[in-house]
Order: structure tokens, then sequence, then C-alpha cells
């Protein structure tokens, strides 16, 4: 045989194995890898890294390791590292709590009342844009987000955010984000070969970007160690290279609480948030004693991951693989039968959400708006009922979360932003920077969103970050990344004095794009001066026109302008209840119910 053929046959024919082998038990891979004072980023894709953050309270409780933290959200099972002292620093956009409704936590309340702990406020977007510098090796990076708002004067003075003079259109200014690289960085994935190829399925939330920023590598958990073989047949959704990655560790469920969505991989089965487990974490949260022994009881006291795991038992583990099946919404659905019966007259909150559908109905048809971006909760609500109303009219357009799924199919019986049952809806899946960052805005910009505002000022200014007394309250998540980007933002608020404000305390998301507030007693729209005027009341058999205009006046902080022609709008119809109902049958968001008529 030719030499040349002897070295195709011996060397060639069979693509090689990666040779390197970076298998370790976890708790082996945190003691390496990781020192105090590092910047960590726990990766934030559709998984969580919770068995790896999990090992680095384990490792570090007690000892001061003064970690600064970045990552799109600081919440849920991420609040055990705040609690147990580890981090001095979160450079995040949203801090608290996200099931079954986004709030405040206790926990982050805690740590601020005490020295030593700070919080940088950023937005899902501009998270992701900083990781990206950090990770392209370039400086700053452009963004449409946080210009106009208290965050941008803030990381101004901080040196992280900047408005430059535009070099290609004389006279216009430009806002710029400082590239950030974490030391270390934590991914759970799906599957990865021992070399530390890594497979992760979409939505890929703030996607890998901080991974391949990291200075000194990547820490990878996976569901499964497989063949490199196994790699390569699914080499489109490998999203780590084994080049960044210092270790890997097998740690099934390593995502728990939290699901991983797969699909069209028999050998990896998905699994959906644990929702009953979340629940009582949060329960937990309310008290410091409840929450240590928590902490004890799931984190301290358990050996490792295997522990953690024969904790968790098989039922629990069978539970959450059901619950990710598509179609086991009907069965939950079914358990709420009685409740959904006798649901009795709509809520406040049921005629905000949906007079809020009509309103945004009516724009997508007159505008011809492509695509809705939504915010979390009753922002999330408006836009189901939308779709599927006008939808019976043949009027579609695409459904957005900000997490990166595009183009989904609601599904009834869960009504938290990112369930799992609309994954297998979606016609893409994405992450943030690309449903924020393009087709939340992009070059035709036809997009719609929705928020909802907890305070909002008269000029349509919107607070989610600080009191006036500064106390923290959640941050931005993706609000002003919505705002910012969209074509126009339709917002829901409870009417109350301290909601509508006449200047908010703090400015997350900027009012200029904002043309449109429905309260929970009528709506609210801009005049010539850029200001909140009231349009439309919201009809009641107890009250006359006169009274209910008052009454909305009264909870008005400002000195309320009335439109000449104020319109009165038709109270919810039967069916558009039941539509909304079934989408949040344990009424996270709907509200306390109504007594029934009799």
């Amino acid at each position: 045989m030719s030499l040349w053929r002897s070295i195709v046959d011996a060397k060639i024919n069979t693509p090689q194995p990666d040779t390197i082998d970076k298998q370790m038990e976890l708790g082996q891979a945190i003691k390496r890898f990781v020192r105090p004072g590092m910047k960590i980023n726990p990766v934030s894709l559709q998984s969580r890294a919770t068995a790896a953050t999990y090992e680095l309270c384990r490792q570090f409780v007690g000892k001061n390791p003064q970690f600064e933290f970045i990552s799109s959200s600081l919440s849920g099972n991420y609040l055990q590292l705040v609690h147990l002292g580890l981090i001095k620093k979160a450079v995040v956009s949203f801090a608290g709590e996200g099931y079954p409704t986004p709030g405040p936590s206790s926990v982050m309340r805690w740590a601020l009342e005490q020295p030593g702990f700070e919080i940088e406020n950023w937005t899902m977007l501009t998270i992701s844009q900083r990781l990206m510098a950090g990770a392209m090796g370039v400086p700053f990076i452009t963004t449409r987000s946080i210009t106009g708002s208290t965050m941008a004067t803030e990381n101004n003075a901080a040196g992280s955010f900047a408005e430059i003079a535009d070099p290609f259109n004389p006279g216009q200014t430009q806002g710029v984000v400082r590239a950030y690289n974490p030391d270390i960085a934590f991914v759970h994935a799906w599957a990865a070969d021992k070399a530390g190829n890594a497979i992760c399925f979409p939505p890929y939330q703030e996607n890998i970007y901080g991974a391949l920023a990291a200075r000194e590598g990547v820490v990878v958990t996976a569901h499964k160690i497989v063949s490199t073989e196994f790699i390569r047949r699914y080499s489109h959704l490998v999203r780590i290279p084994a080049e960044v990655v210092v270790s890997v560790s097998e740690a099934p469920f390593g995502s728990h609480p939290y699901g991983n969505f797969s699909q069209g991989i028999e050998e990896l089965r998905p699994y959906a948030n644990d929702y009953a487990f979340m629940r009582a974490h949060r329960e937990a949260q309310n008290s410091k004693r409840d929450y240590d022994a928590w902490i004890d009881e799931w984190i301290l006291n358990i050996q490792d991951h295997d522990d953690y795991l024969n904790k968790l038992g098989p039922r629990r583990i069978e539970t959450i693989y059901k619950a990710a099946e598509p179609e086991s919404w009907k069965q939950e659905l079914d358990t709420h039968a009685i409740n959904l019966d006798t649901a009795g007259s709509p809520s406040p909150v049921e005629v905000m959400i949906v007079q809020a559908a009509r309103e945004i109905s009516t724009r997508i048809e007159k505008q011809g708006y492509k695509t809705v971006l939504s915010g979390v909760g009753q922002a999330t609500l408006m836009c189901w009922l939308a779709y599927h109303q006008l939808r019976e009219k043949g009027i579609e357009f695409a459904l957005m979360a900000e997490t990166g799924m595009y183009g989904f199919d609601p599904r009834p019986s869960d009504p938290f932003l990112i369930n799992y049952r609309n994954l297998p809806t979606t016609t893409m899946l994405t992450d943030v920077f690309e449903a924020l960052g393009l087709h939340g805005c992009g070059s035709d910009n036809s997009c719609l969103a929705t928020i909802g505002a907890g305070q909002i000022d008269k000029f349509g200014n919107i607070n989610s970050t600080r009191t006036a007394a500064g106390d923290f309250i959640v941050g931005s998540g993706g609000a002003n990344d919505i705002v910012t980007a969209a074509s126009e933002t339709v917002v829901v608020a409870g009417q109350r004095s301290q909601a509508f404000v006449e200047k908010v305390d703090y400015i997350t998301s900027p009012g200029s794009k904002v043309r449109c507030v429905i309260s929970t007693m009528g709506r609210f729209e801009k005049n010539d001066d850029n200001e909140l005027v009231l349009s439309a009341i919201f009809i009641r058999q107890d009250q006359s026109r006169k009274e209910i205009i008052a009454a909305i006046c009264e909870r008005c902080s400002w000195p309320l302008k009335i439109s000449p022609e104020v319109e009165e709008l038709a109270p919810p119809s039967d069916e558009e209840l039941a539509l909304l109902r079934v989408f949040d049958p344990e009424r996270f968001f709907l509200g306390k119910p109504v007594k029934p008529d009799l």
C-alpha cells in the first residue's frame, strides 16, 4: 500500500474523538477553578447552572469570597448566593423573585440592609451586549437601550455607559456599553463529551457570550456525558466548544428546579420547571429563619449533587417529565374546571386585561404590526387574548418573549412567560439579543410592545427599580429594552395614586414610546404635549360617568387632563373572560375572584 493510502487509513478515514479528558467531580472542579474575588457568570440559558451554584454555596459559605456576579437575573435559586454572603456586587437586570409572579424578594432586602452588597442596574439586552463585547474582544458595543433612563446616568458615572458622537451621522449620538469579561463562567448543558464540547437547546436567553468572554474558562455541568460521535451528530446544537472549557461534570437535572427543553433527540427527554419546589422556595423567604432552614435542608446539609437527586426522588422527577409534555396542560386545566365554571363577574384586573387586549387588537389592525413583544404577567395575558381574538378575524402576528421565543401559540393553564408547553409551538427559538435587539425593533420596526407598570408618571416614564426612600424594587429585566425598541408601547397598571404619580422616583423605562396606558378604570393616551390624557372609561352599573371620572382623578397624583370626548367602553363579554381565565386558572395575575352572580 502506498504511503498516502496508509496515512489516510490510519489517521483520516474515521473522525477522531477528542483525546483530552476534562471530566471530574463537580466539587473538585469548584475547588480547583474558583477563587475568592472572582467575577462569576452563571450563564442563564433556558437552563440554569444550579448544581454548580449550590456547590459554590457549600464550599464558600462562611468564607466571605466577595464574588462579583453577572447574569441577566439574580432570582429564584441564585438567591442563596446572596443570603449566604458570597456576593459583594451583582451586575444584573432583575433581582427578586420571578415565580409565581415577579416581585421583590426579602432575601434582596435583607442583603441590601447590610453593608458590603450592592446592585449595578442594567437591562436584559445590555447584559448580553456587555458580555458579547467581552467575547468579541472589543472595548464597547452600541445599544439602543437605557438612553433616557436613570440607569444611563448611574452607569455613565460608573464608566460603563456613554453616549458618543455618531461618526456616520453628524450631530447625532449613539449609546455604547462597556465590555465585560467574567473570570469564570458556569454552564449547564444537555450533553457534553469528556473534552467539554457541549450541547445546549434554545431558547438561549442571555446566550453563551459570558462563557466565551470568561478569562479563565467555563465549568460545564451536563445532564449526560456522551461520546464525541454523539456531539458531531448534533453539532448544530453545540454552543460551547471544548477549547474554552476547564472541566466537565455529569449532573443529571443540574438545572433543577428549572426545566430543560429539548426536541428531536430521544436520549434527551425534556423536563419542565418544578413549580411546587419553586413555590416552596419563595414561601421560605417569608422569614430569615425559614430561609436558613430551607438552605440547610436543600443545600448545606446535602453532600453533593447525587445526594440532592436522591432527596428529590423519582416521583418528583417523573412529575416534571410529564409536565413538559406538550399536551399536559389539558389534564391540568381539568383540575381547575370547578373554579372556571363558577368564576363569576370580572375583577378590576380582568376588566383591565380585556380592555388592553381590545386596544392592542385595534392598534395591530390599524398599524399593521407584524410582531408583538410582551412583558410578563398581565402584559403577557393581554397579548395572548388578543392573539386568539385576532386570529379568528384572519389577522395574524408573531408573539415574542424576551427570552428568545418567537411565533408561539400560547397554551392554557400556565401564564408564566416561559411556560414550557409553549416552546414546542414556536416557529423560532433564539435568544435575548435577537428577540430584543433585532425582532423587537429591526430595520422596519413593525413591533408593538406591552409591559406592566408599578409606577408610571404623566409622561409615561416607568419605575420598577427604586422607591422614593431609595429601597430597591426589582430592576428593569427586559422592560427598558422592550419600551426603547418597539415602535410603540401599551402599558397596563392598577389605578392607584401610588402608581399614577406626577414624576417617577426612578426612570427605569423612558416614556417616549409609551402611547397608551390601560388602568383598572380607564384608558389614557398621549396628547400633543406628550402627556397622558384620560380618553375612555370603563362603564359600571353602580357608578355614573361623572363619578367614574372623579374616582380616576382621585387616583392620579397629578391634575389629570380629560379628553373633551371621553369614550365609554363596554364591559368584557363572557367569551372574553372565559378565554382569559383558561390561561391563568390559579389567578396569579387576575386577582381575587369576584363572588359568582347568584
